[in-house]
């Protein structure tokens, strides 16, 4: 039987009292390491008792797996499919059907009647009329009586705004826990923050699109003398550090820093997929003090052990900064808190996310690099 936290069974209560209310489509937000798993398996049981049929999408393979293998565990003998062209799988008929969404997204009709689509890491959804998730929930909201609940941790995408609105997928946010409120309560492990002495200055980096441009970014980042003092201070700033998690600017800077940290690995997008569970497997393990890593390890990767993060990266998205941070606010028993080095002036841009503001910029709204918006 499922136990759930008493914010979960309120987010549960939320979605449902929203659908038996509302027309429209919701979203609920938890805090990476909030057991947002636990919450998909409550709204994927209640579906079920009413007969429902549900499809839960992902964007990774990983991601995917994942999902299906804890909703298996946390709800004893339901029927779950996988359809995951990286999987290799297609499974259509089952009641639950956990769903990449590239493999997907021209495939509507193939998955049959459903009740109820559960969209992981929702703040991905593009408002592009021509995006993979806009076919896919366009062509299945055909379906008369087809409800759609979003899960994220962070509820806006950079340079739109907010995912929530009249004229988008999802209408209302029913549901918010906060990081702060959840790190005080003891749920979440608490975060220390410390921005590097050997912060990289990034005025002159130009945006497109709302963010750094990739290359600037890296260039910044990848000049050999900062490279070098970041790492020293890593290892100075984290020598009581166990599991240190670091995000780096691009794969030749990842191996850069792998030269200088003793003890490291890199995982990045080219990594091959046995190379780089191994390569988890060892950091999670202990085997491996530094795990680098290049926009592969910012969602869906649940290392408790986590006590370190070093960001060599600037970002102007709230949103991914919150991703990079999350990954260590799982509770462990070896650790009584996290500690986050900041290299790229995030903390000074978006806040710390244990700040129950967190987020509350011109960014959220669409606005510009350095504006802050007022508060309604």
């Amino acid at each position: 039987m499922l136990q759930p936290r008493y914010y979960q069974a309120a987010a549960n209560e939320a979605v449902w009292k929203y659908f038996s209310e509302k027309s429209g489509n919701c979203v609920v937000v938890l805090p990476t390491g909030a057991g947002k798993s636990l919450l998909i398996a409550m709204l994927i049981q209640q579906a079920l008792d009413f007969g429902g049929r549900v499809v839960v999408l992902a964007h990774r393979k990983e991601l995917l797996q994942q999902n299906a293998d804890e909703i298996r565990g946390m709800i004893p003998g339901v029927d779950v499919g996988v359809y995951s062209a990286g999987l290799k799988k297609r499974e259509i008929h089952n009641a639950v059907v956990v769903a990449g969404i590239q493999s997907v997204f021209r495939k509507a009709d193939d998955l049959g009647r459903r009740h109820l689509i559960l969209v992981d890491e929702a703040h991905l959804i593009s408002d592009l009329e021509e995006s993979m998730y806009r076919r896919f929930l366009g062509d299945m909201q055909k379906q008369e009586g087809l409800r759609i609940a979003g899960l994220t941790a962070t509820p806006f995408r950079t340079g739109t705004g907010p995912i929530c609105g009249p004229d988008r997928i999802f209408q209302r946010i029913v549901f918010e826990a906060k990081t702060s409120d959840l790190i005080q309560q003891g749920f979440l492990c608490p975060i220390t923050n410390k921005v590097a002495t050997s912060e990289v200055n990034t005025d002159s980096v130009p945006l497109k699109g709302g963010e750094f441009v990739e290359a600037e970014i890296q260039a910044v980042f990848g000049v050999d003398d900062v490279v070098k003092a970041a790492c020293l201070e890593i290892c100075d700033k984290a020598h009581d550090r166990h599991s240190i998690l670091v995000f780096a600017s691009g794969v030749a800077h990842a191996e850069q820093i792998a030269e200088i940290l003793p003890g490291s690995a890199v995982v990045t997008g080219e990594t091959m997929p046995i190379e780089r569970a191994e390569t988890l497997r060892r950091f999670e393990a202990g085997e491996l003090r530094f795990l680098i890593n290049v926009d592969v390890l910012t969602t869906g990767y649940n290392s408790r052990r986590i006590d370190a993060i070093a960001i060599l990266r600037a970002t102007m998205s709230p949103g991914l900064f919150c991703q990079m941070v999350g990954r260590g606010l799982r509770l462990h028993d070896s650790k009584t808190n996290c500690l986050l080095l900041d290299f790229g002036g995030n903390i000074a841009r978006h806040g710390s996310i244990d700040d129950e503001n967190f987020g509350a910029s011109k960014e959220q709204s669409g606005g510009k690099r350095g504006e802050v918006a007022a508060q309604n």
